[in-house]
């Protein structure tokens, strides 16, 4: 006998993802990816860096050192399923060196040879600039990619395109070498290196004449080519993976992203503090793009609360939502109510600790340690910046990166009765960041003006915002499994005034850092636990074994 149970939490998957291969596979860049020379290139690209890493630095802001080191984290956190399809086609993205060791070996040789002669410093730092950004493009995963290296220094490419004379000696020569290696963008980037991907090829959903429209309604990301439009990537609630499994929505263009003043565009962010009623639905497992069949997923309708409260640079980060997942597979199991807290205080934030993730599914709790109530393990991303407020060391969510897609009037659904089918038109200012979609009250006579109206993920998410109330959350939700989430579903069980890690003592997950989870689960990871997990990019099933069950 076996007892499955599904819980959020927010985990890095180990396989690459089906579009990331896509990505390996494509060795022609699109048109919007390209320049006619070294210089038109570098600017384009830079350009689409500047969209996908809030936190980048132009190349001569770094120096050889920082970018080394830069380059051996990309190197620890690639995929060698990329450069698994680099070396399988003759592919110039392919890793150089087999090893770390071996680059490091290599880098220290050039380092000696550059010394401290201007010129050869300025060629081997401007190369190392090429090839970090190459790494983190086209060997780190996009996950890993939108999150911790999104929160990093990232560096541009380098306008200057290095040459050496006809009679260079043997070390500057070597510097040459090196540098051509390096600087592999144009292969495939400039007018001189491979045609261009042909503009008509498919977008990931094919338009679907029974379904007009709705190939790009149901999905559409920054990267796509023709861009995005304020009315595509709209989303909406969806039961499934397909393209028509979902409600599409009502769309109608009020601005042109030109024609809105920055000035007069609504700050696409939430209070610093609040508290926030949702209705949406969920994917379990969330990830940025749907795997190949027979991959383990689950959907269904939810309502949720949020709490929410980032200060200052001095004050602990704190995130929990409560969400009852509504469809009825779920719903025995307490009203299928699952919270999860997030919390990271600035001494773990300033030392690259993004501090624990604790998970409680309610109708586990209190029947022991080790049936899943309770769990906790690292987050590996963090509390997002949602507010306005920029935390040392983080990027706002959505200030910073997003693209301004337009002002549109749109059919907003769950706001008349809670129904998905009734719609409130509502005018919003649409921002896209990655996969990611925002909309912001933009009506001046709104009761909700400058609010966040709806949130879209094409598999990871669709949230429409009920209420918005800017104010401090209770200290309770940060130390309470039970408490009043405003929804006014009973619990099945008497957990008003229980504390997780005390009344309900989590299990603790975390291998690579389990003392972040000692205060609530002991200092040691329980390894011992008899048990398989069922992982994706942000949640896990945790299936405890027929021993455990009593």
């Amino acid at each position: 006998m076996r007892l499955s149970t599904f819980a959020l939490a927010c985990v890095a998957g180990e396989i690459l993802d089906s579009r990331d291969l896509q990505r390996a596979r494509t060795k022609r860049p699109r048109a919007s990816w390209k320049g006619d020379c070294h210089e038109d290139m570098v600017k384009v690209l830079n350009g689409h860096l500047k969209q996908m890493f809030p936190k980048v630095k132009p190349c001569h802001e770094w120096s050889v050192e920082q970018l080394q080191a830069l380059q051996g984290e990309l190197y620890t956190s690639r995929h060698e399923g990329f450069d698994a399809v680099y070396q399988s086609g003759a592919d110039r993205r392919v890793m150089q060196q087999g090893s770390m060791g071996e680059f490091e070996a290599q880098w220290a040789e050039l380092n000696e040879l550059a010394g401290n002669h201007t010129g050869r410093r300025e060629m081997l730092r401007d190369g190392h600039c090429h090839e970090a950004v190459m790494w983190l493009v086209h060997h780190v995963p996009a996950a890993d990619q939108q999150g911790w290296f999104a929160r990093m220094h990232v560096p541009m490419l380098s306008p200057k395109r290095h040459t050496c004379a006809e009679d260079a000696g043997e070390e500057d020569l070597k510097l040459c070498a090196a540098y051509n290696n390096q600087v592999t963008c144009a292969d495939c980037h400039s007018g001189a290196g491979i045609p261009f991907q042909d503009p008509t090829d498919d977008p990931p959903f094919p338009d679907d004449p029974t379904h007009p429209g709705w190939n790009r309604q149901r999905r559409c990301d920054q990267n796509y080519d023709p861009p995005c439009t304020a009315c595509e990537g709209l989303g909406g609630p969806y039961w499934g993976d397909k393209m028509t499994d979902f409600q599409p929505t009502t769309c109608e263009l009020v601005k042109n992203p030109e024609e809105v003043p920055e000035a007069e565009r609504i700050a696409p962010h939430f209070p610093a503090k609040f508290i926030e009623r949702q209705y949406g639905s969920d994917r379990l497992v969330r990830v940025q793009n749907a795997p190949k069949a027979g991959k383990h997923h689950f959907y269904s309708q939810i309502r949720s609360t949020m709490w929410y409260d980032v200060g200052d640079n001095t004050s602990t980060e704190k995130l929990r939502h409560d969400t009852f997942y509504d469809d009825l597979e779920y719903t025995w199991l307490d009203h299928g109510l699952v919270s999860e807290v997030h919390l990271e205080t600035p001494e773990q934030r300033h030392g690259n600790n993004t501090g624990p993730m604790i998970s409680l599914l309610h109708g586990l709790l209190g029947l022991g340690k080790y049936l899943g109530g309770c769990t906790c393990l690292a987050d590996p991303v963090g509390v997002p910046v949602l507010g306005p407020n920029l935390i040392d060391g983080k990027y706002g969510a959505f200030t910073e990166g997003a693209v301004y897609l337009g002002r549109i009037k749109m059919g907003v659904e769950y706001l008349i009765d809670g129904s998905r089918q009734k719609r409130k038109e509502m005018v919003v200012d649409h921002y896209m960041k990655w996969f990611l979609h925002a909309w912001f009250d933009a009506d001046p006579t709104s009761p909700t003006y400058k609010m966040p109206v709806r949130f879209y993920g094409p598999y990871s998410g669709f949230a429409v915002y009920a209420s918005v109330n800017a104010t401090t959350p209770p200290p309770e939700v940060w130390t309470d499994a039970c408490v009043d989430n405003t929804w006014g579903t009973p619990d099945a069980k008497d957990c008003v005034g229980k504390k997780f890690g005390t009344d309900y003592q989590c299990m603790n997950v975390e291998k690579t850092d389990p003392a972040v989870c000692a205060p609530w689960a002991g200092s040691k990871t329980d390894e011992h636990v008899p048990r398989e997990f069922v992982v994706g990019h942000y949640g896990s099933f945790m299936v405890p074994q027929e021993e455990m069950v009593v």
